[in-house]
């Protein structure tokens, strides 16, 4: 399998600073962290609002989705090796993005959204977990990054049962 564009074929060595590509790359990514943290709060507030979280989950999937349309035309001229493979490879993720939305959405109805948000940050472990195993080809998962996984993953216990 051919590596992702953007994906680094070795991790940077200590002195030599990140590529503007990994940079990049953890700034979307912490933009995405306060992205979902904003979410979850939001999302409490708005399933005291509705007695069906899923009808809040809908609403915002739909919300998402237009306003992401825009974004997706301006790209869409940008070449296309195997648009089925590609298509099913997206679905199958939004599928999964979708069911966890739903769960969180179910989860702060039921829950407190401050045990509620640790719990369903325990995904880089899974994640981890599920690369290890699907990604072989594509991603190196070194001691170092399942370390800090497992440390995610206690942070999370720690917070749970307190």
């Amino acid at each position: 399998m051919s590596r992702p564009t953007g994906v680094q074929d070795r991790p940077a060595r200590e002195g030599e600073g990140l590529s503007g590509s990994a940079l990049r790359g953890y700034v979307f990514a912490f933009s995405a962290a306060i992205a979902y943290a904003a979410s979850q709060v939001v999302a409490r507030e708005g399933v005291s609002d509705f007695d069906a979280p899923l009808v809040g989950t809908t609403i915002a999937l739909a919300f998402g989705t237009l306003g992401f349309i825009a974004i997706a035309l301006r790209n869409f001229s940008a070449p296309i090796r195997d648009f089925r493979r590609g298509a099913l490879f997206f679905g199958l993720a939004g599928i999964f993005s979708a069911t966890g939305v739903a769960g969180m959405f179910l989860a702060v109805d039921q829950a407190e959204v401050v045990i509620v948000s640790p719990i369903s940050s325990t995904h880089p472990l899974f994640t981890l977990l599920l690369a290890a195993v699907l990604l072989r080809d594509l991603e190196r998962i070194t001691w170092r990054i399942a370390a800090g996984g497992t440390l995610v993953f206690a942070g999370v216990v720690l917070i749970s049962i307190s």
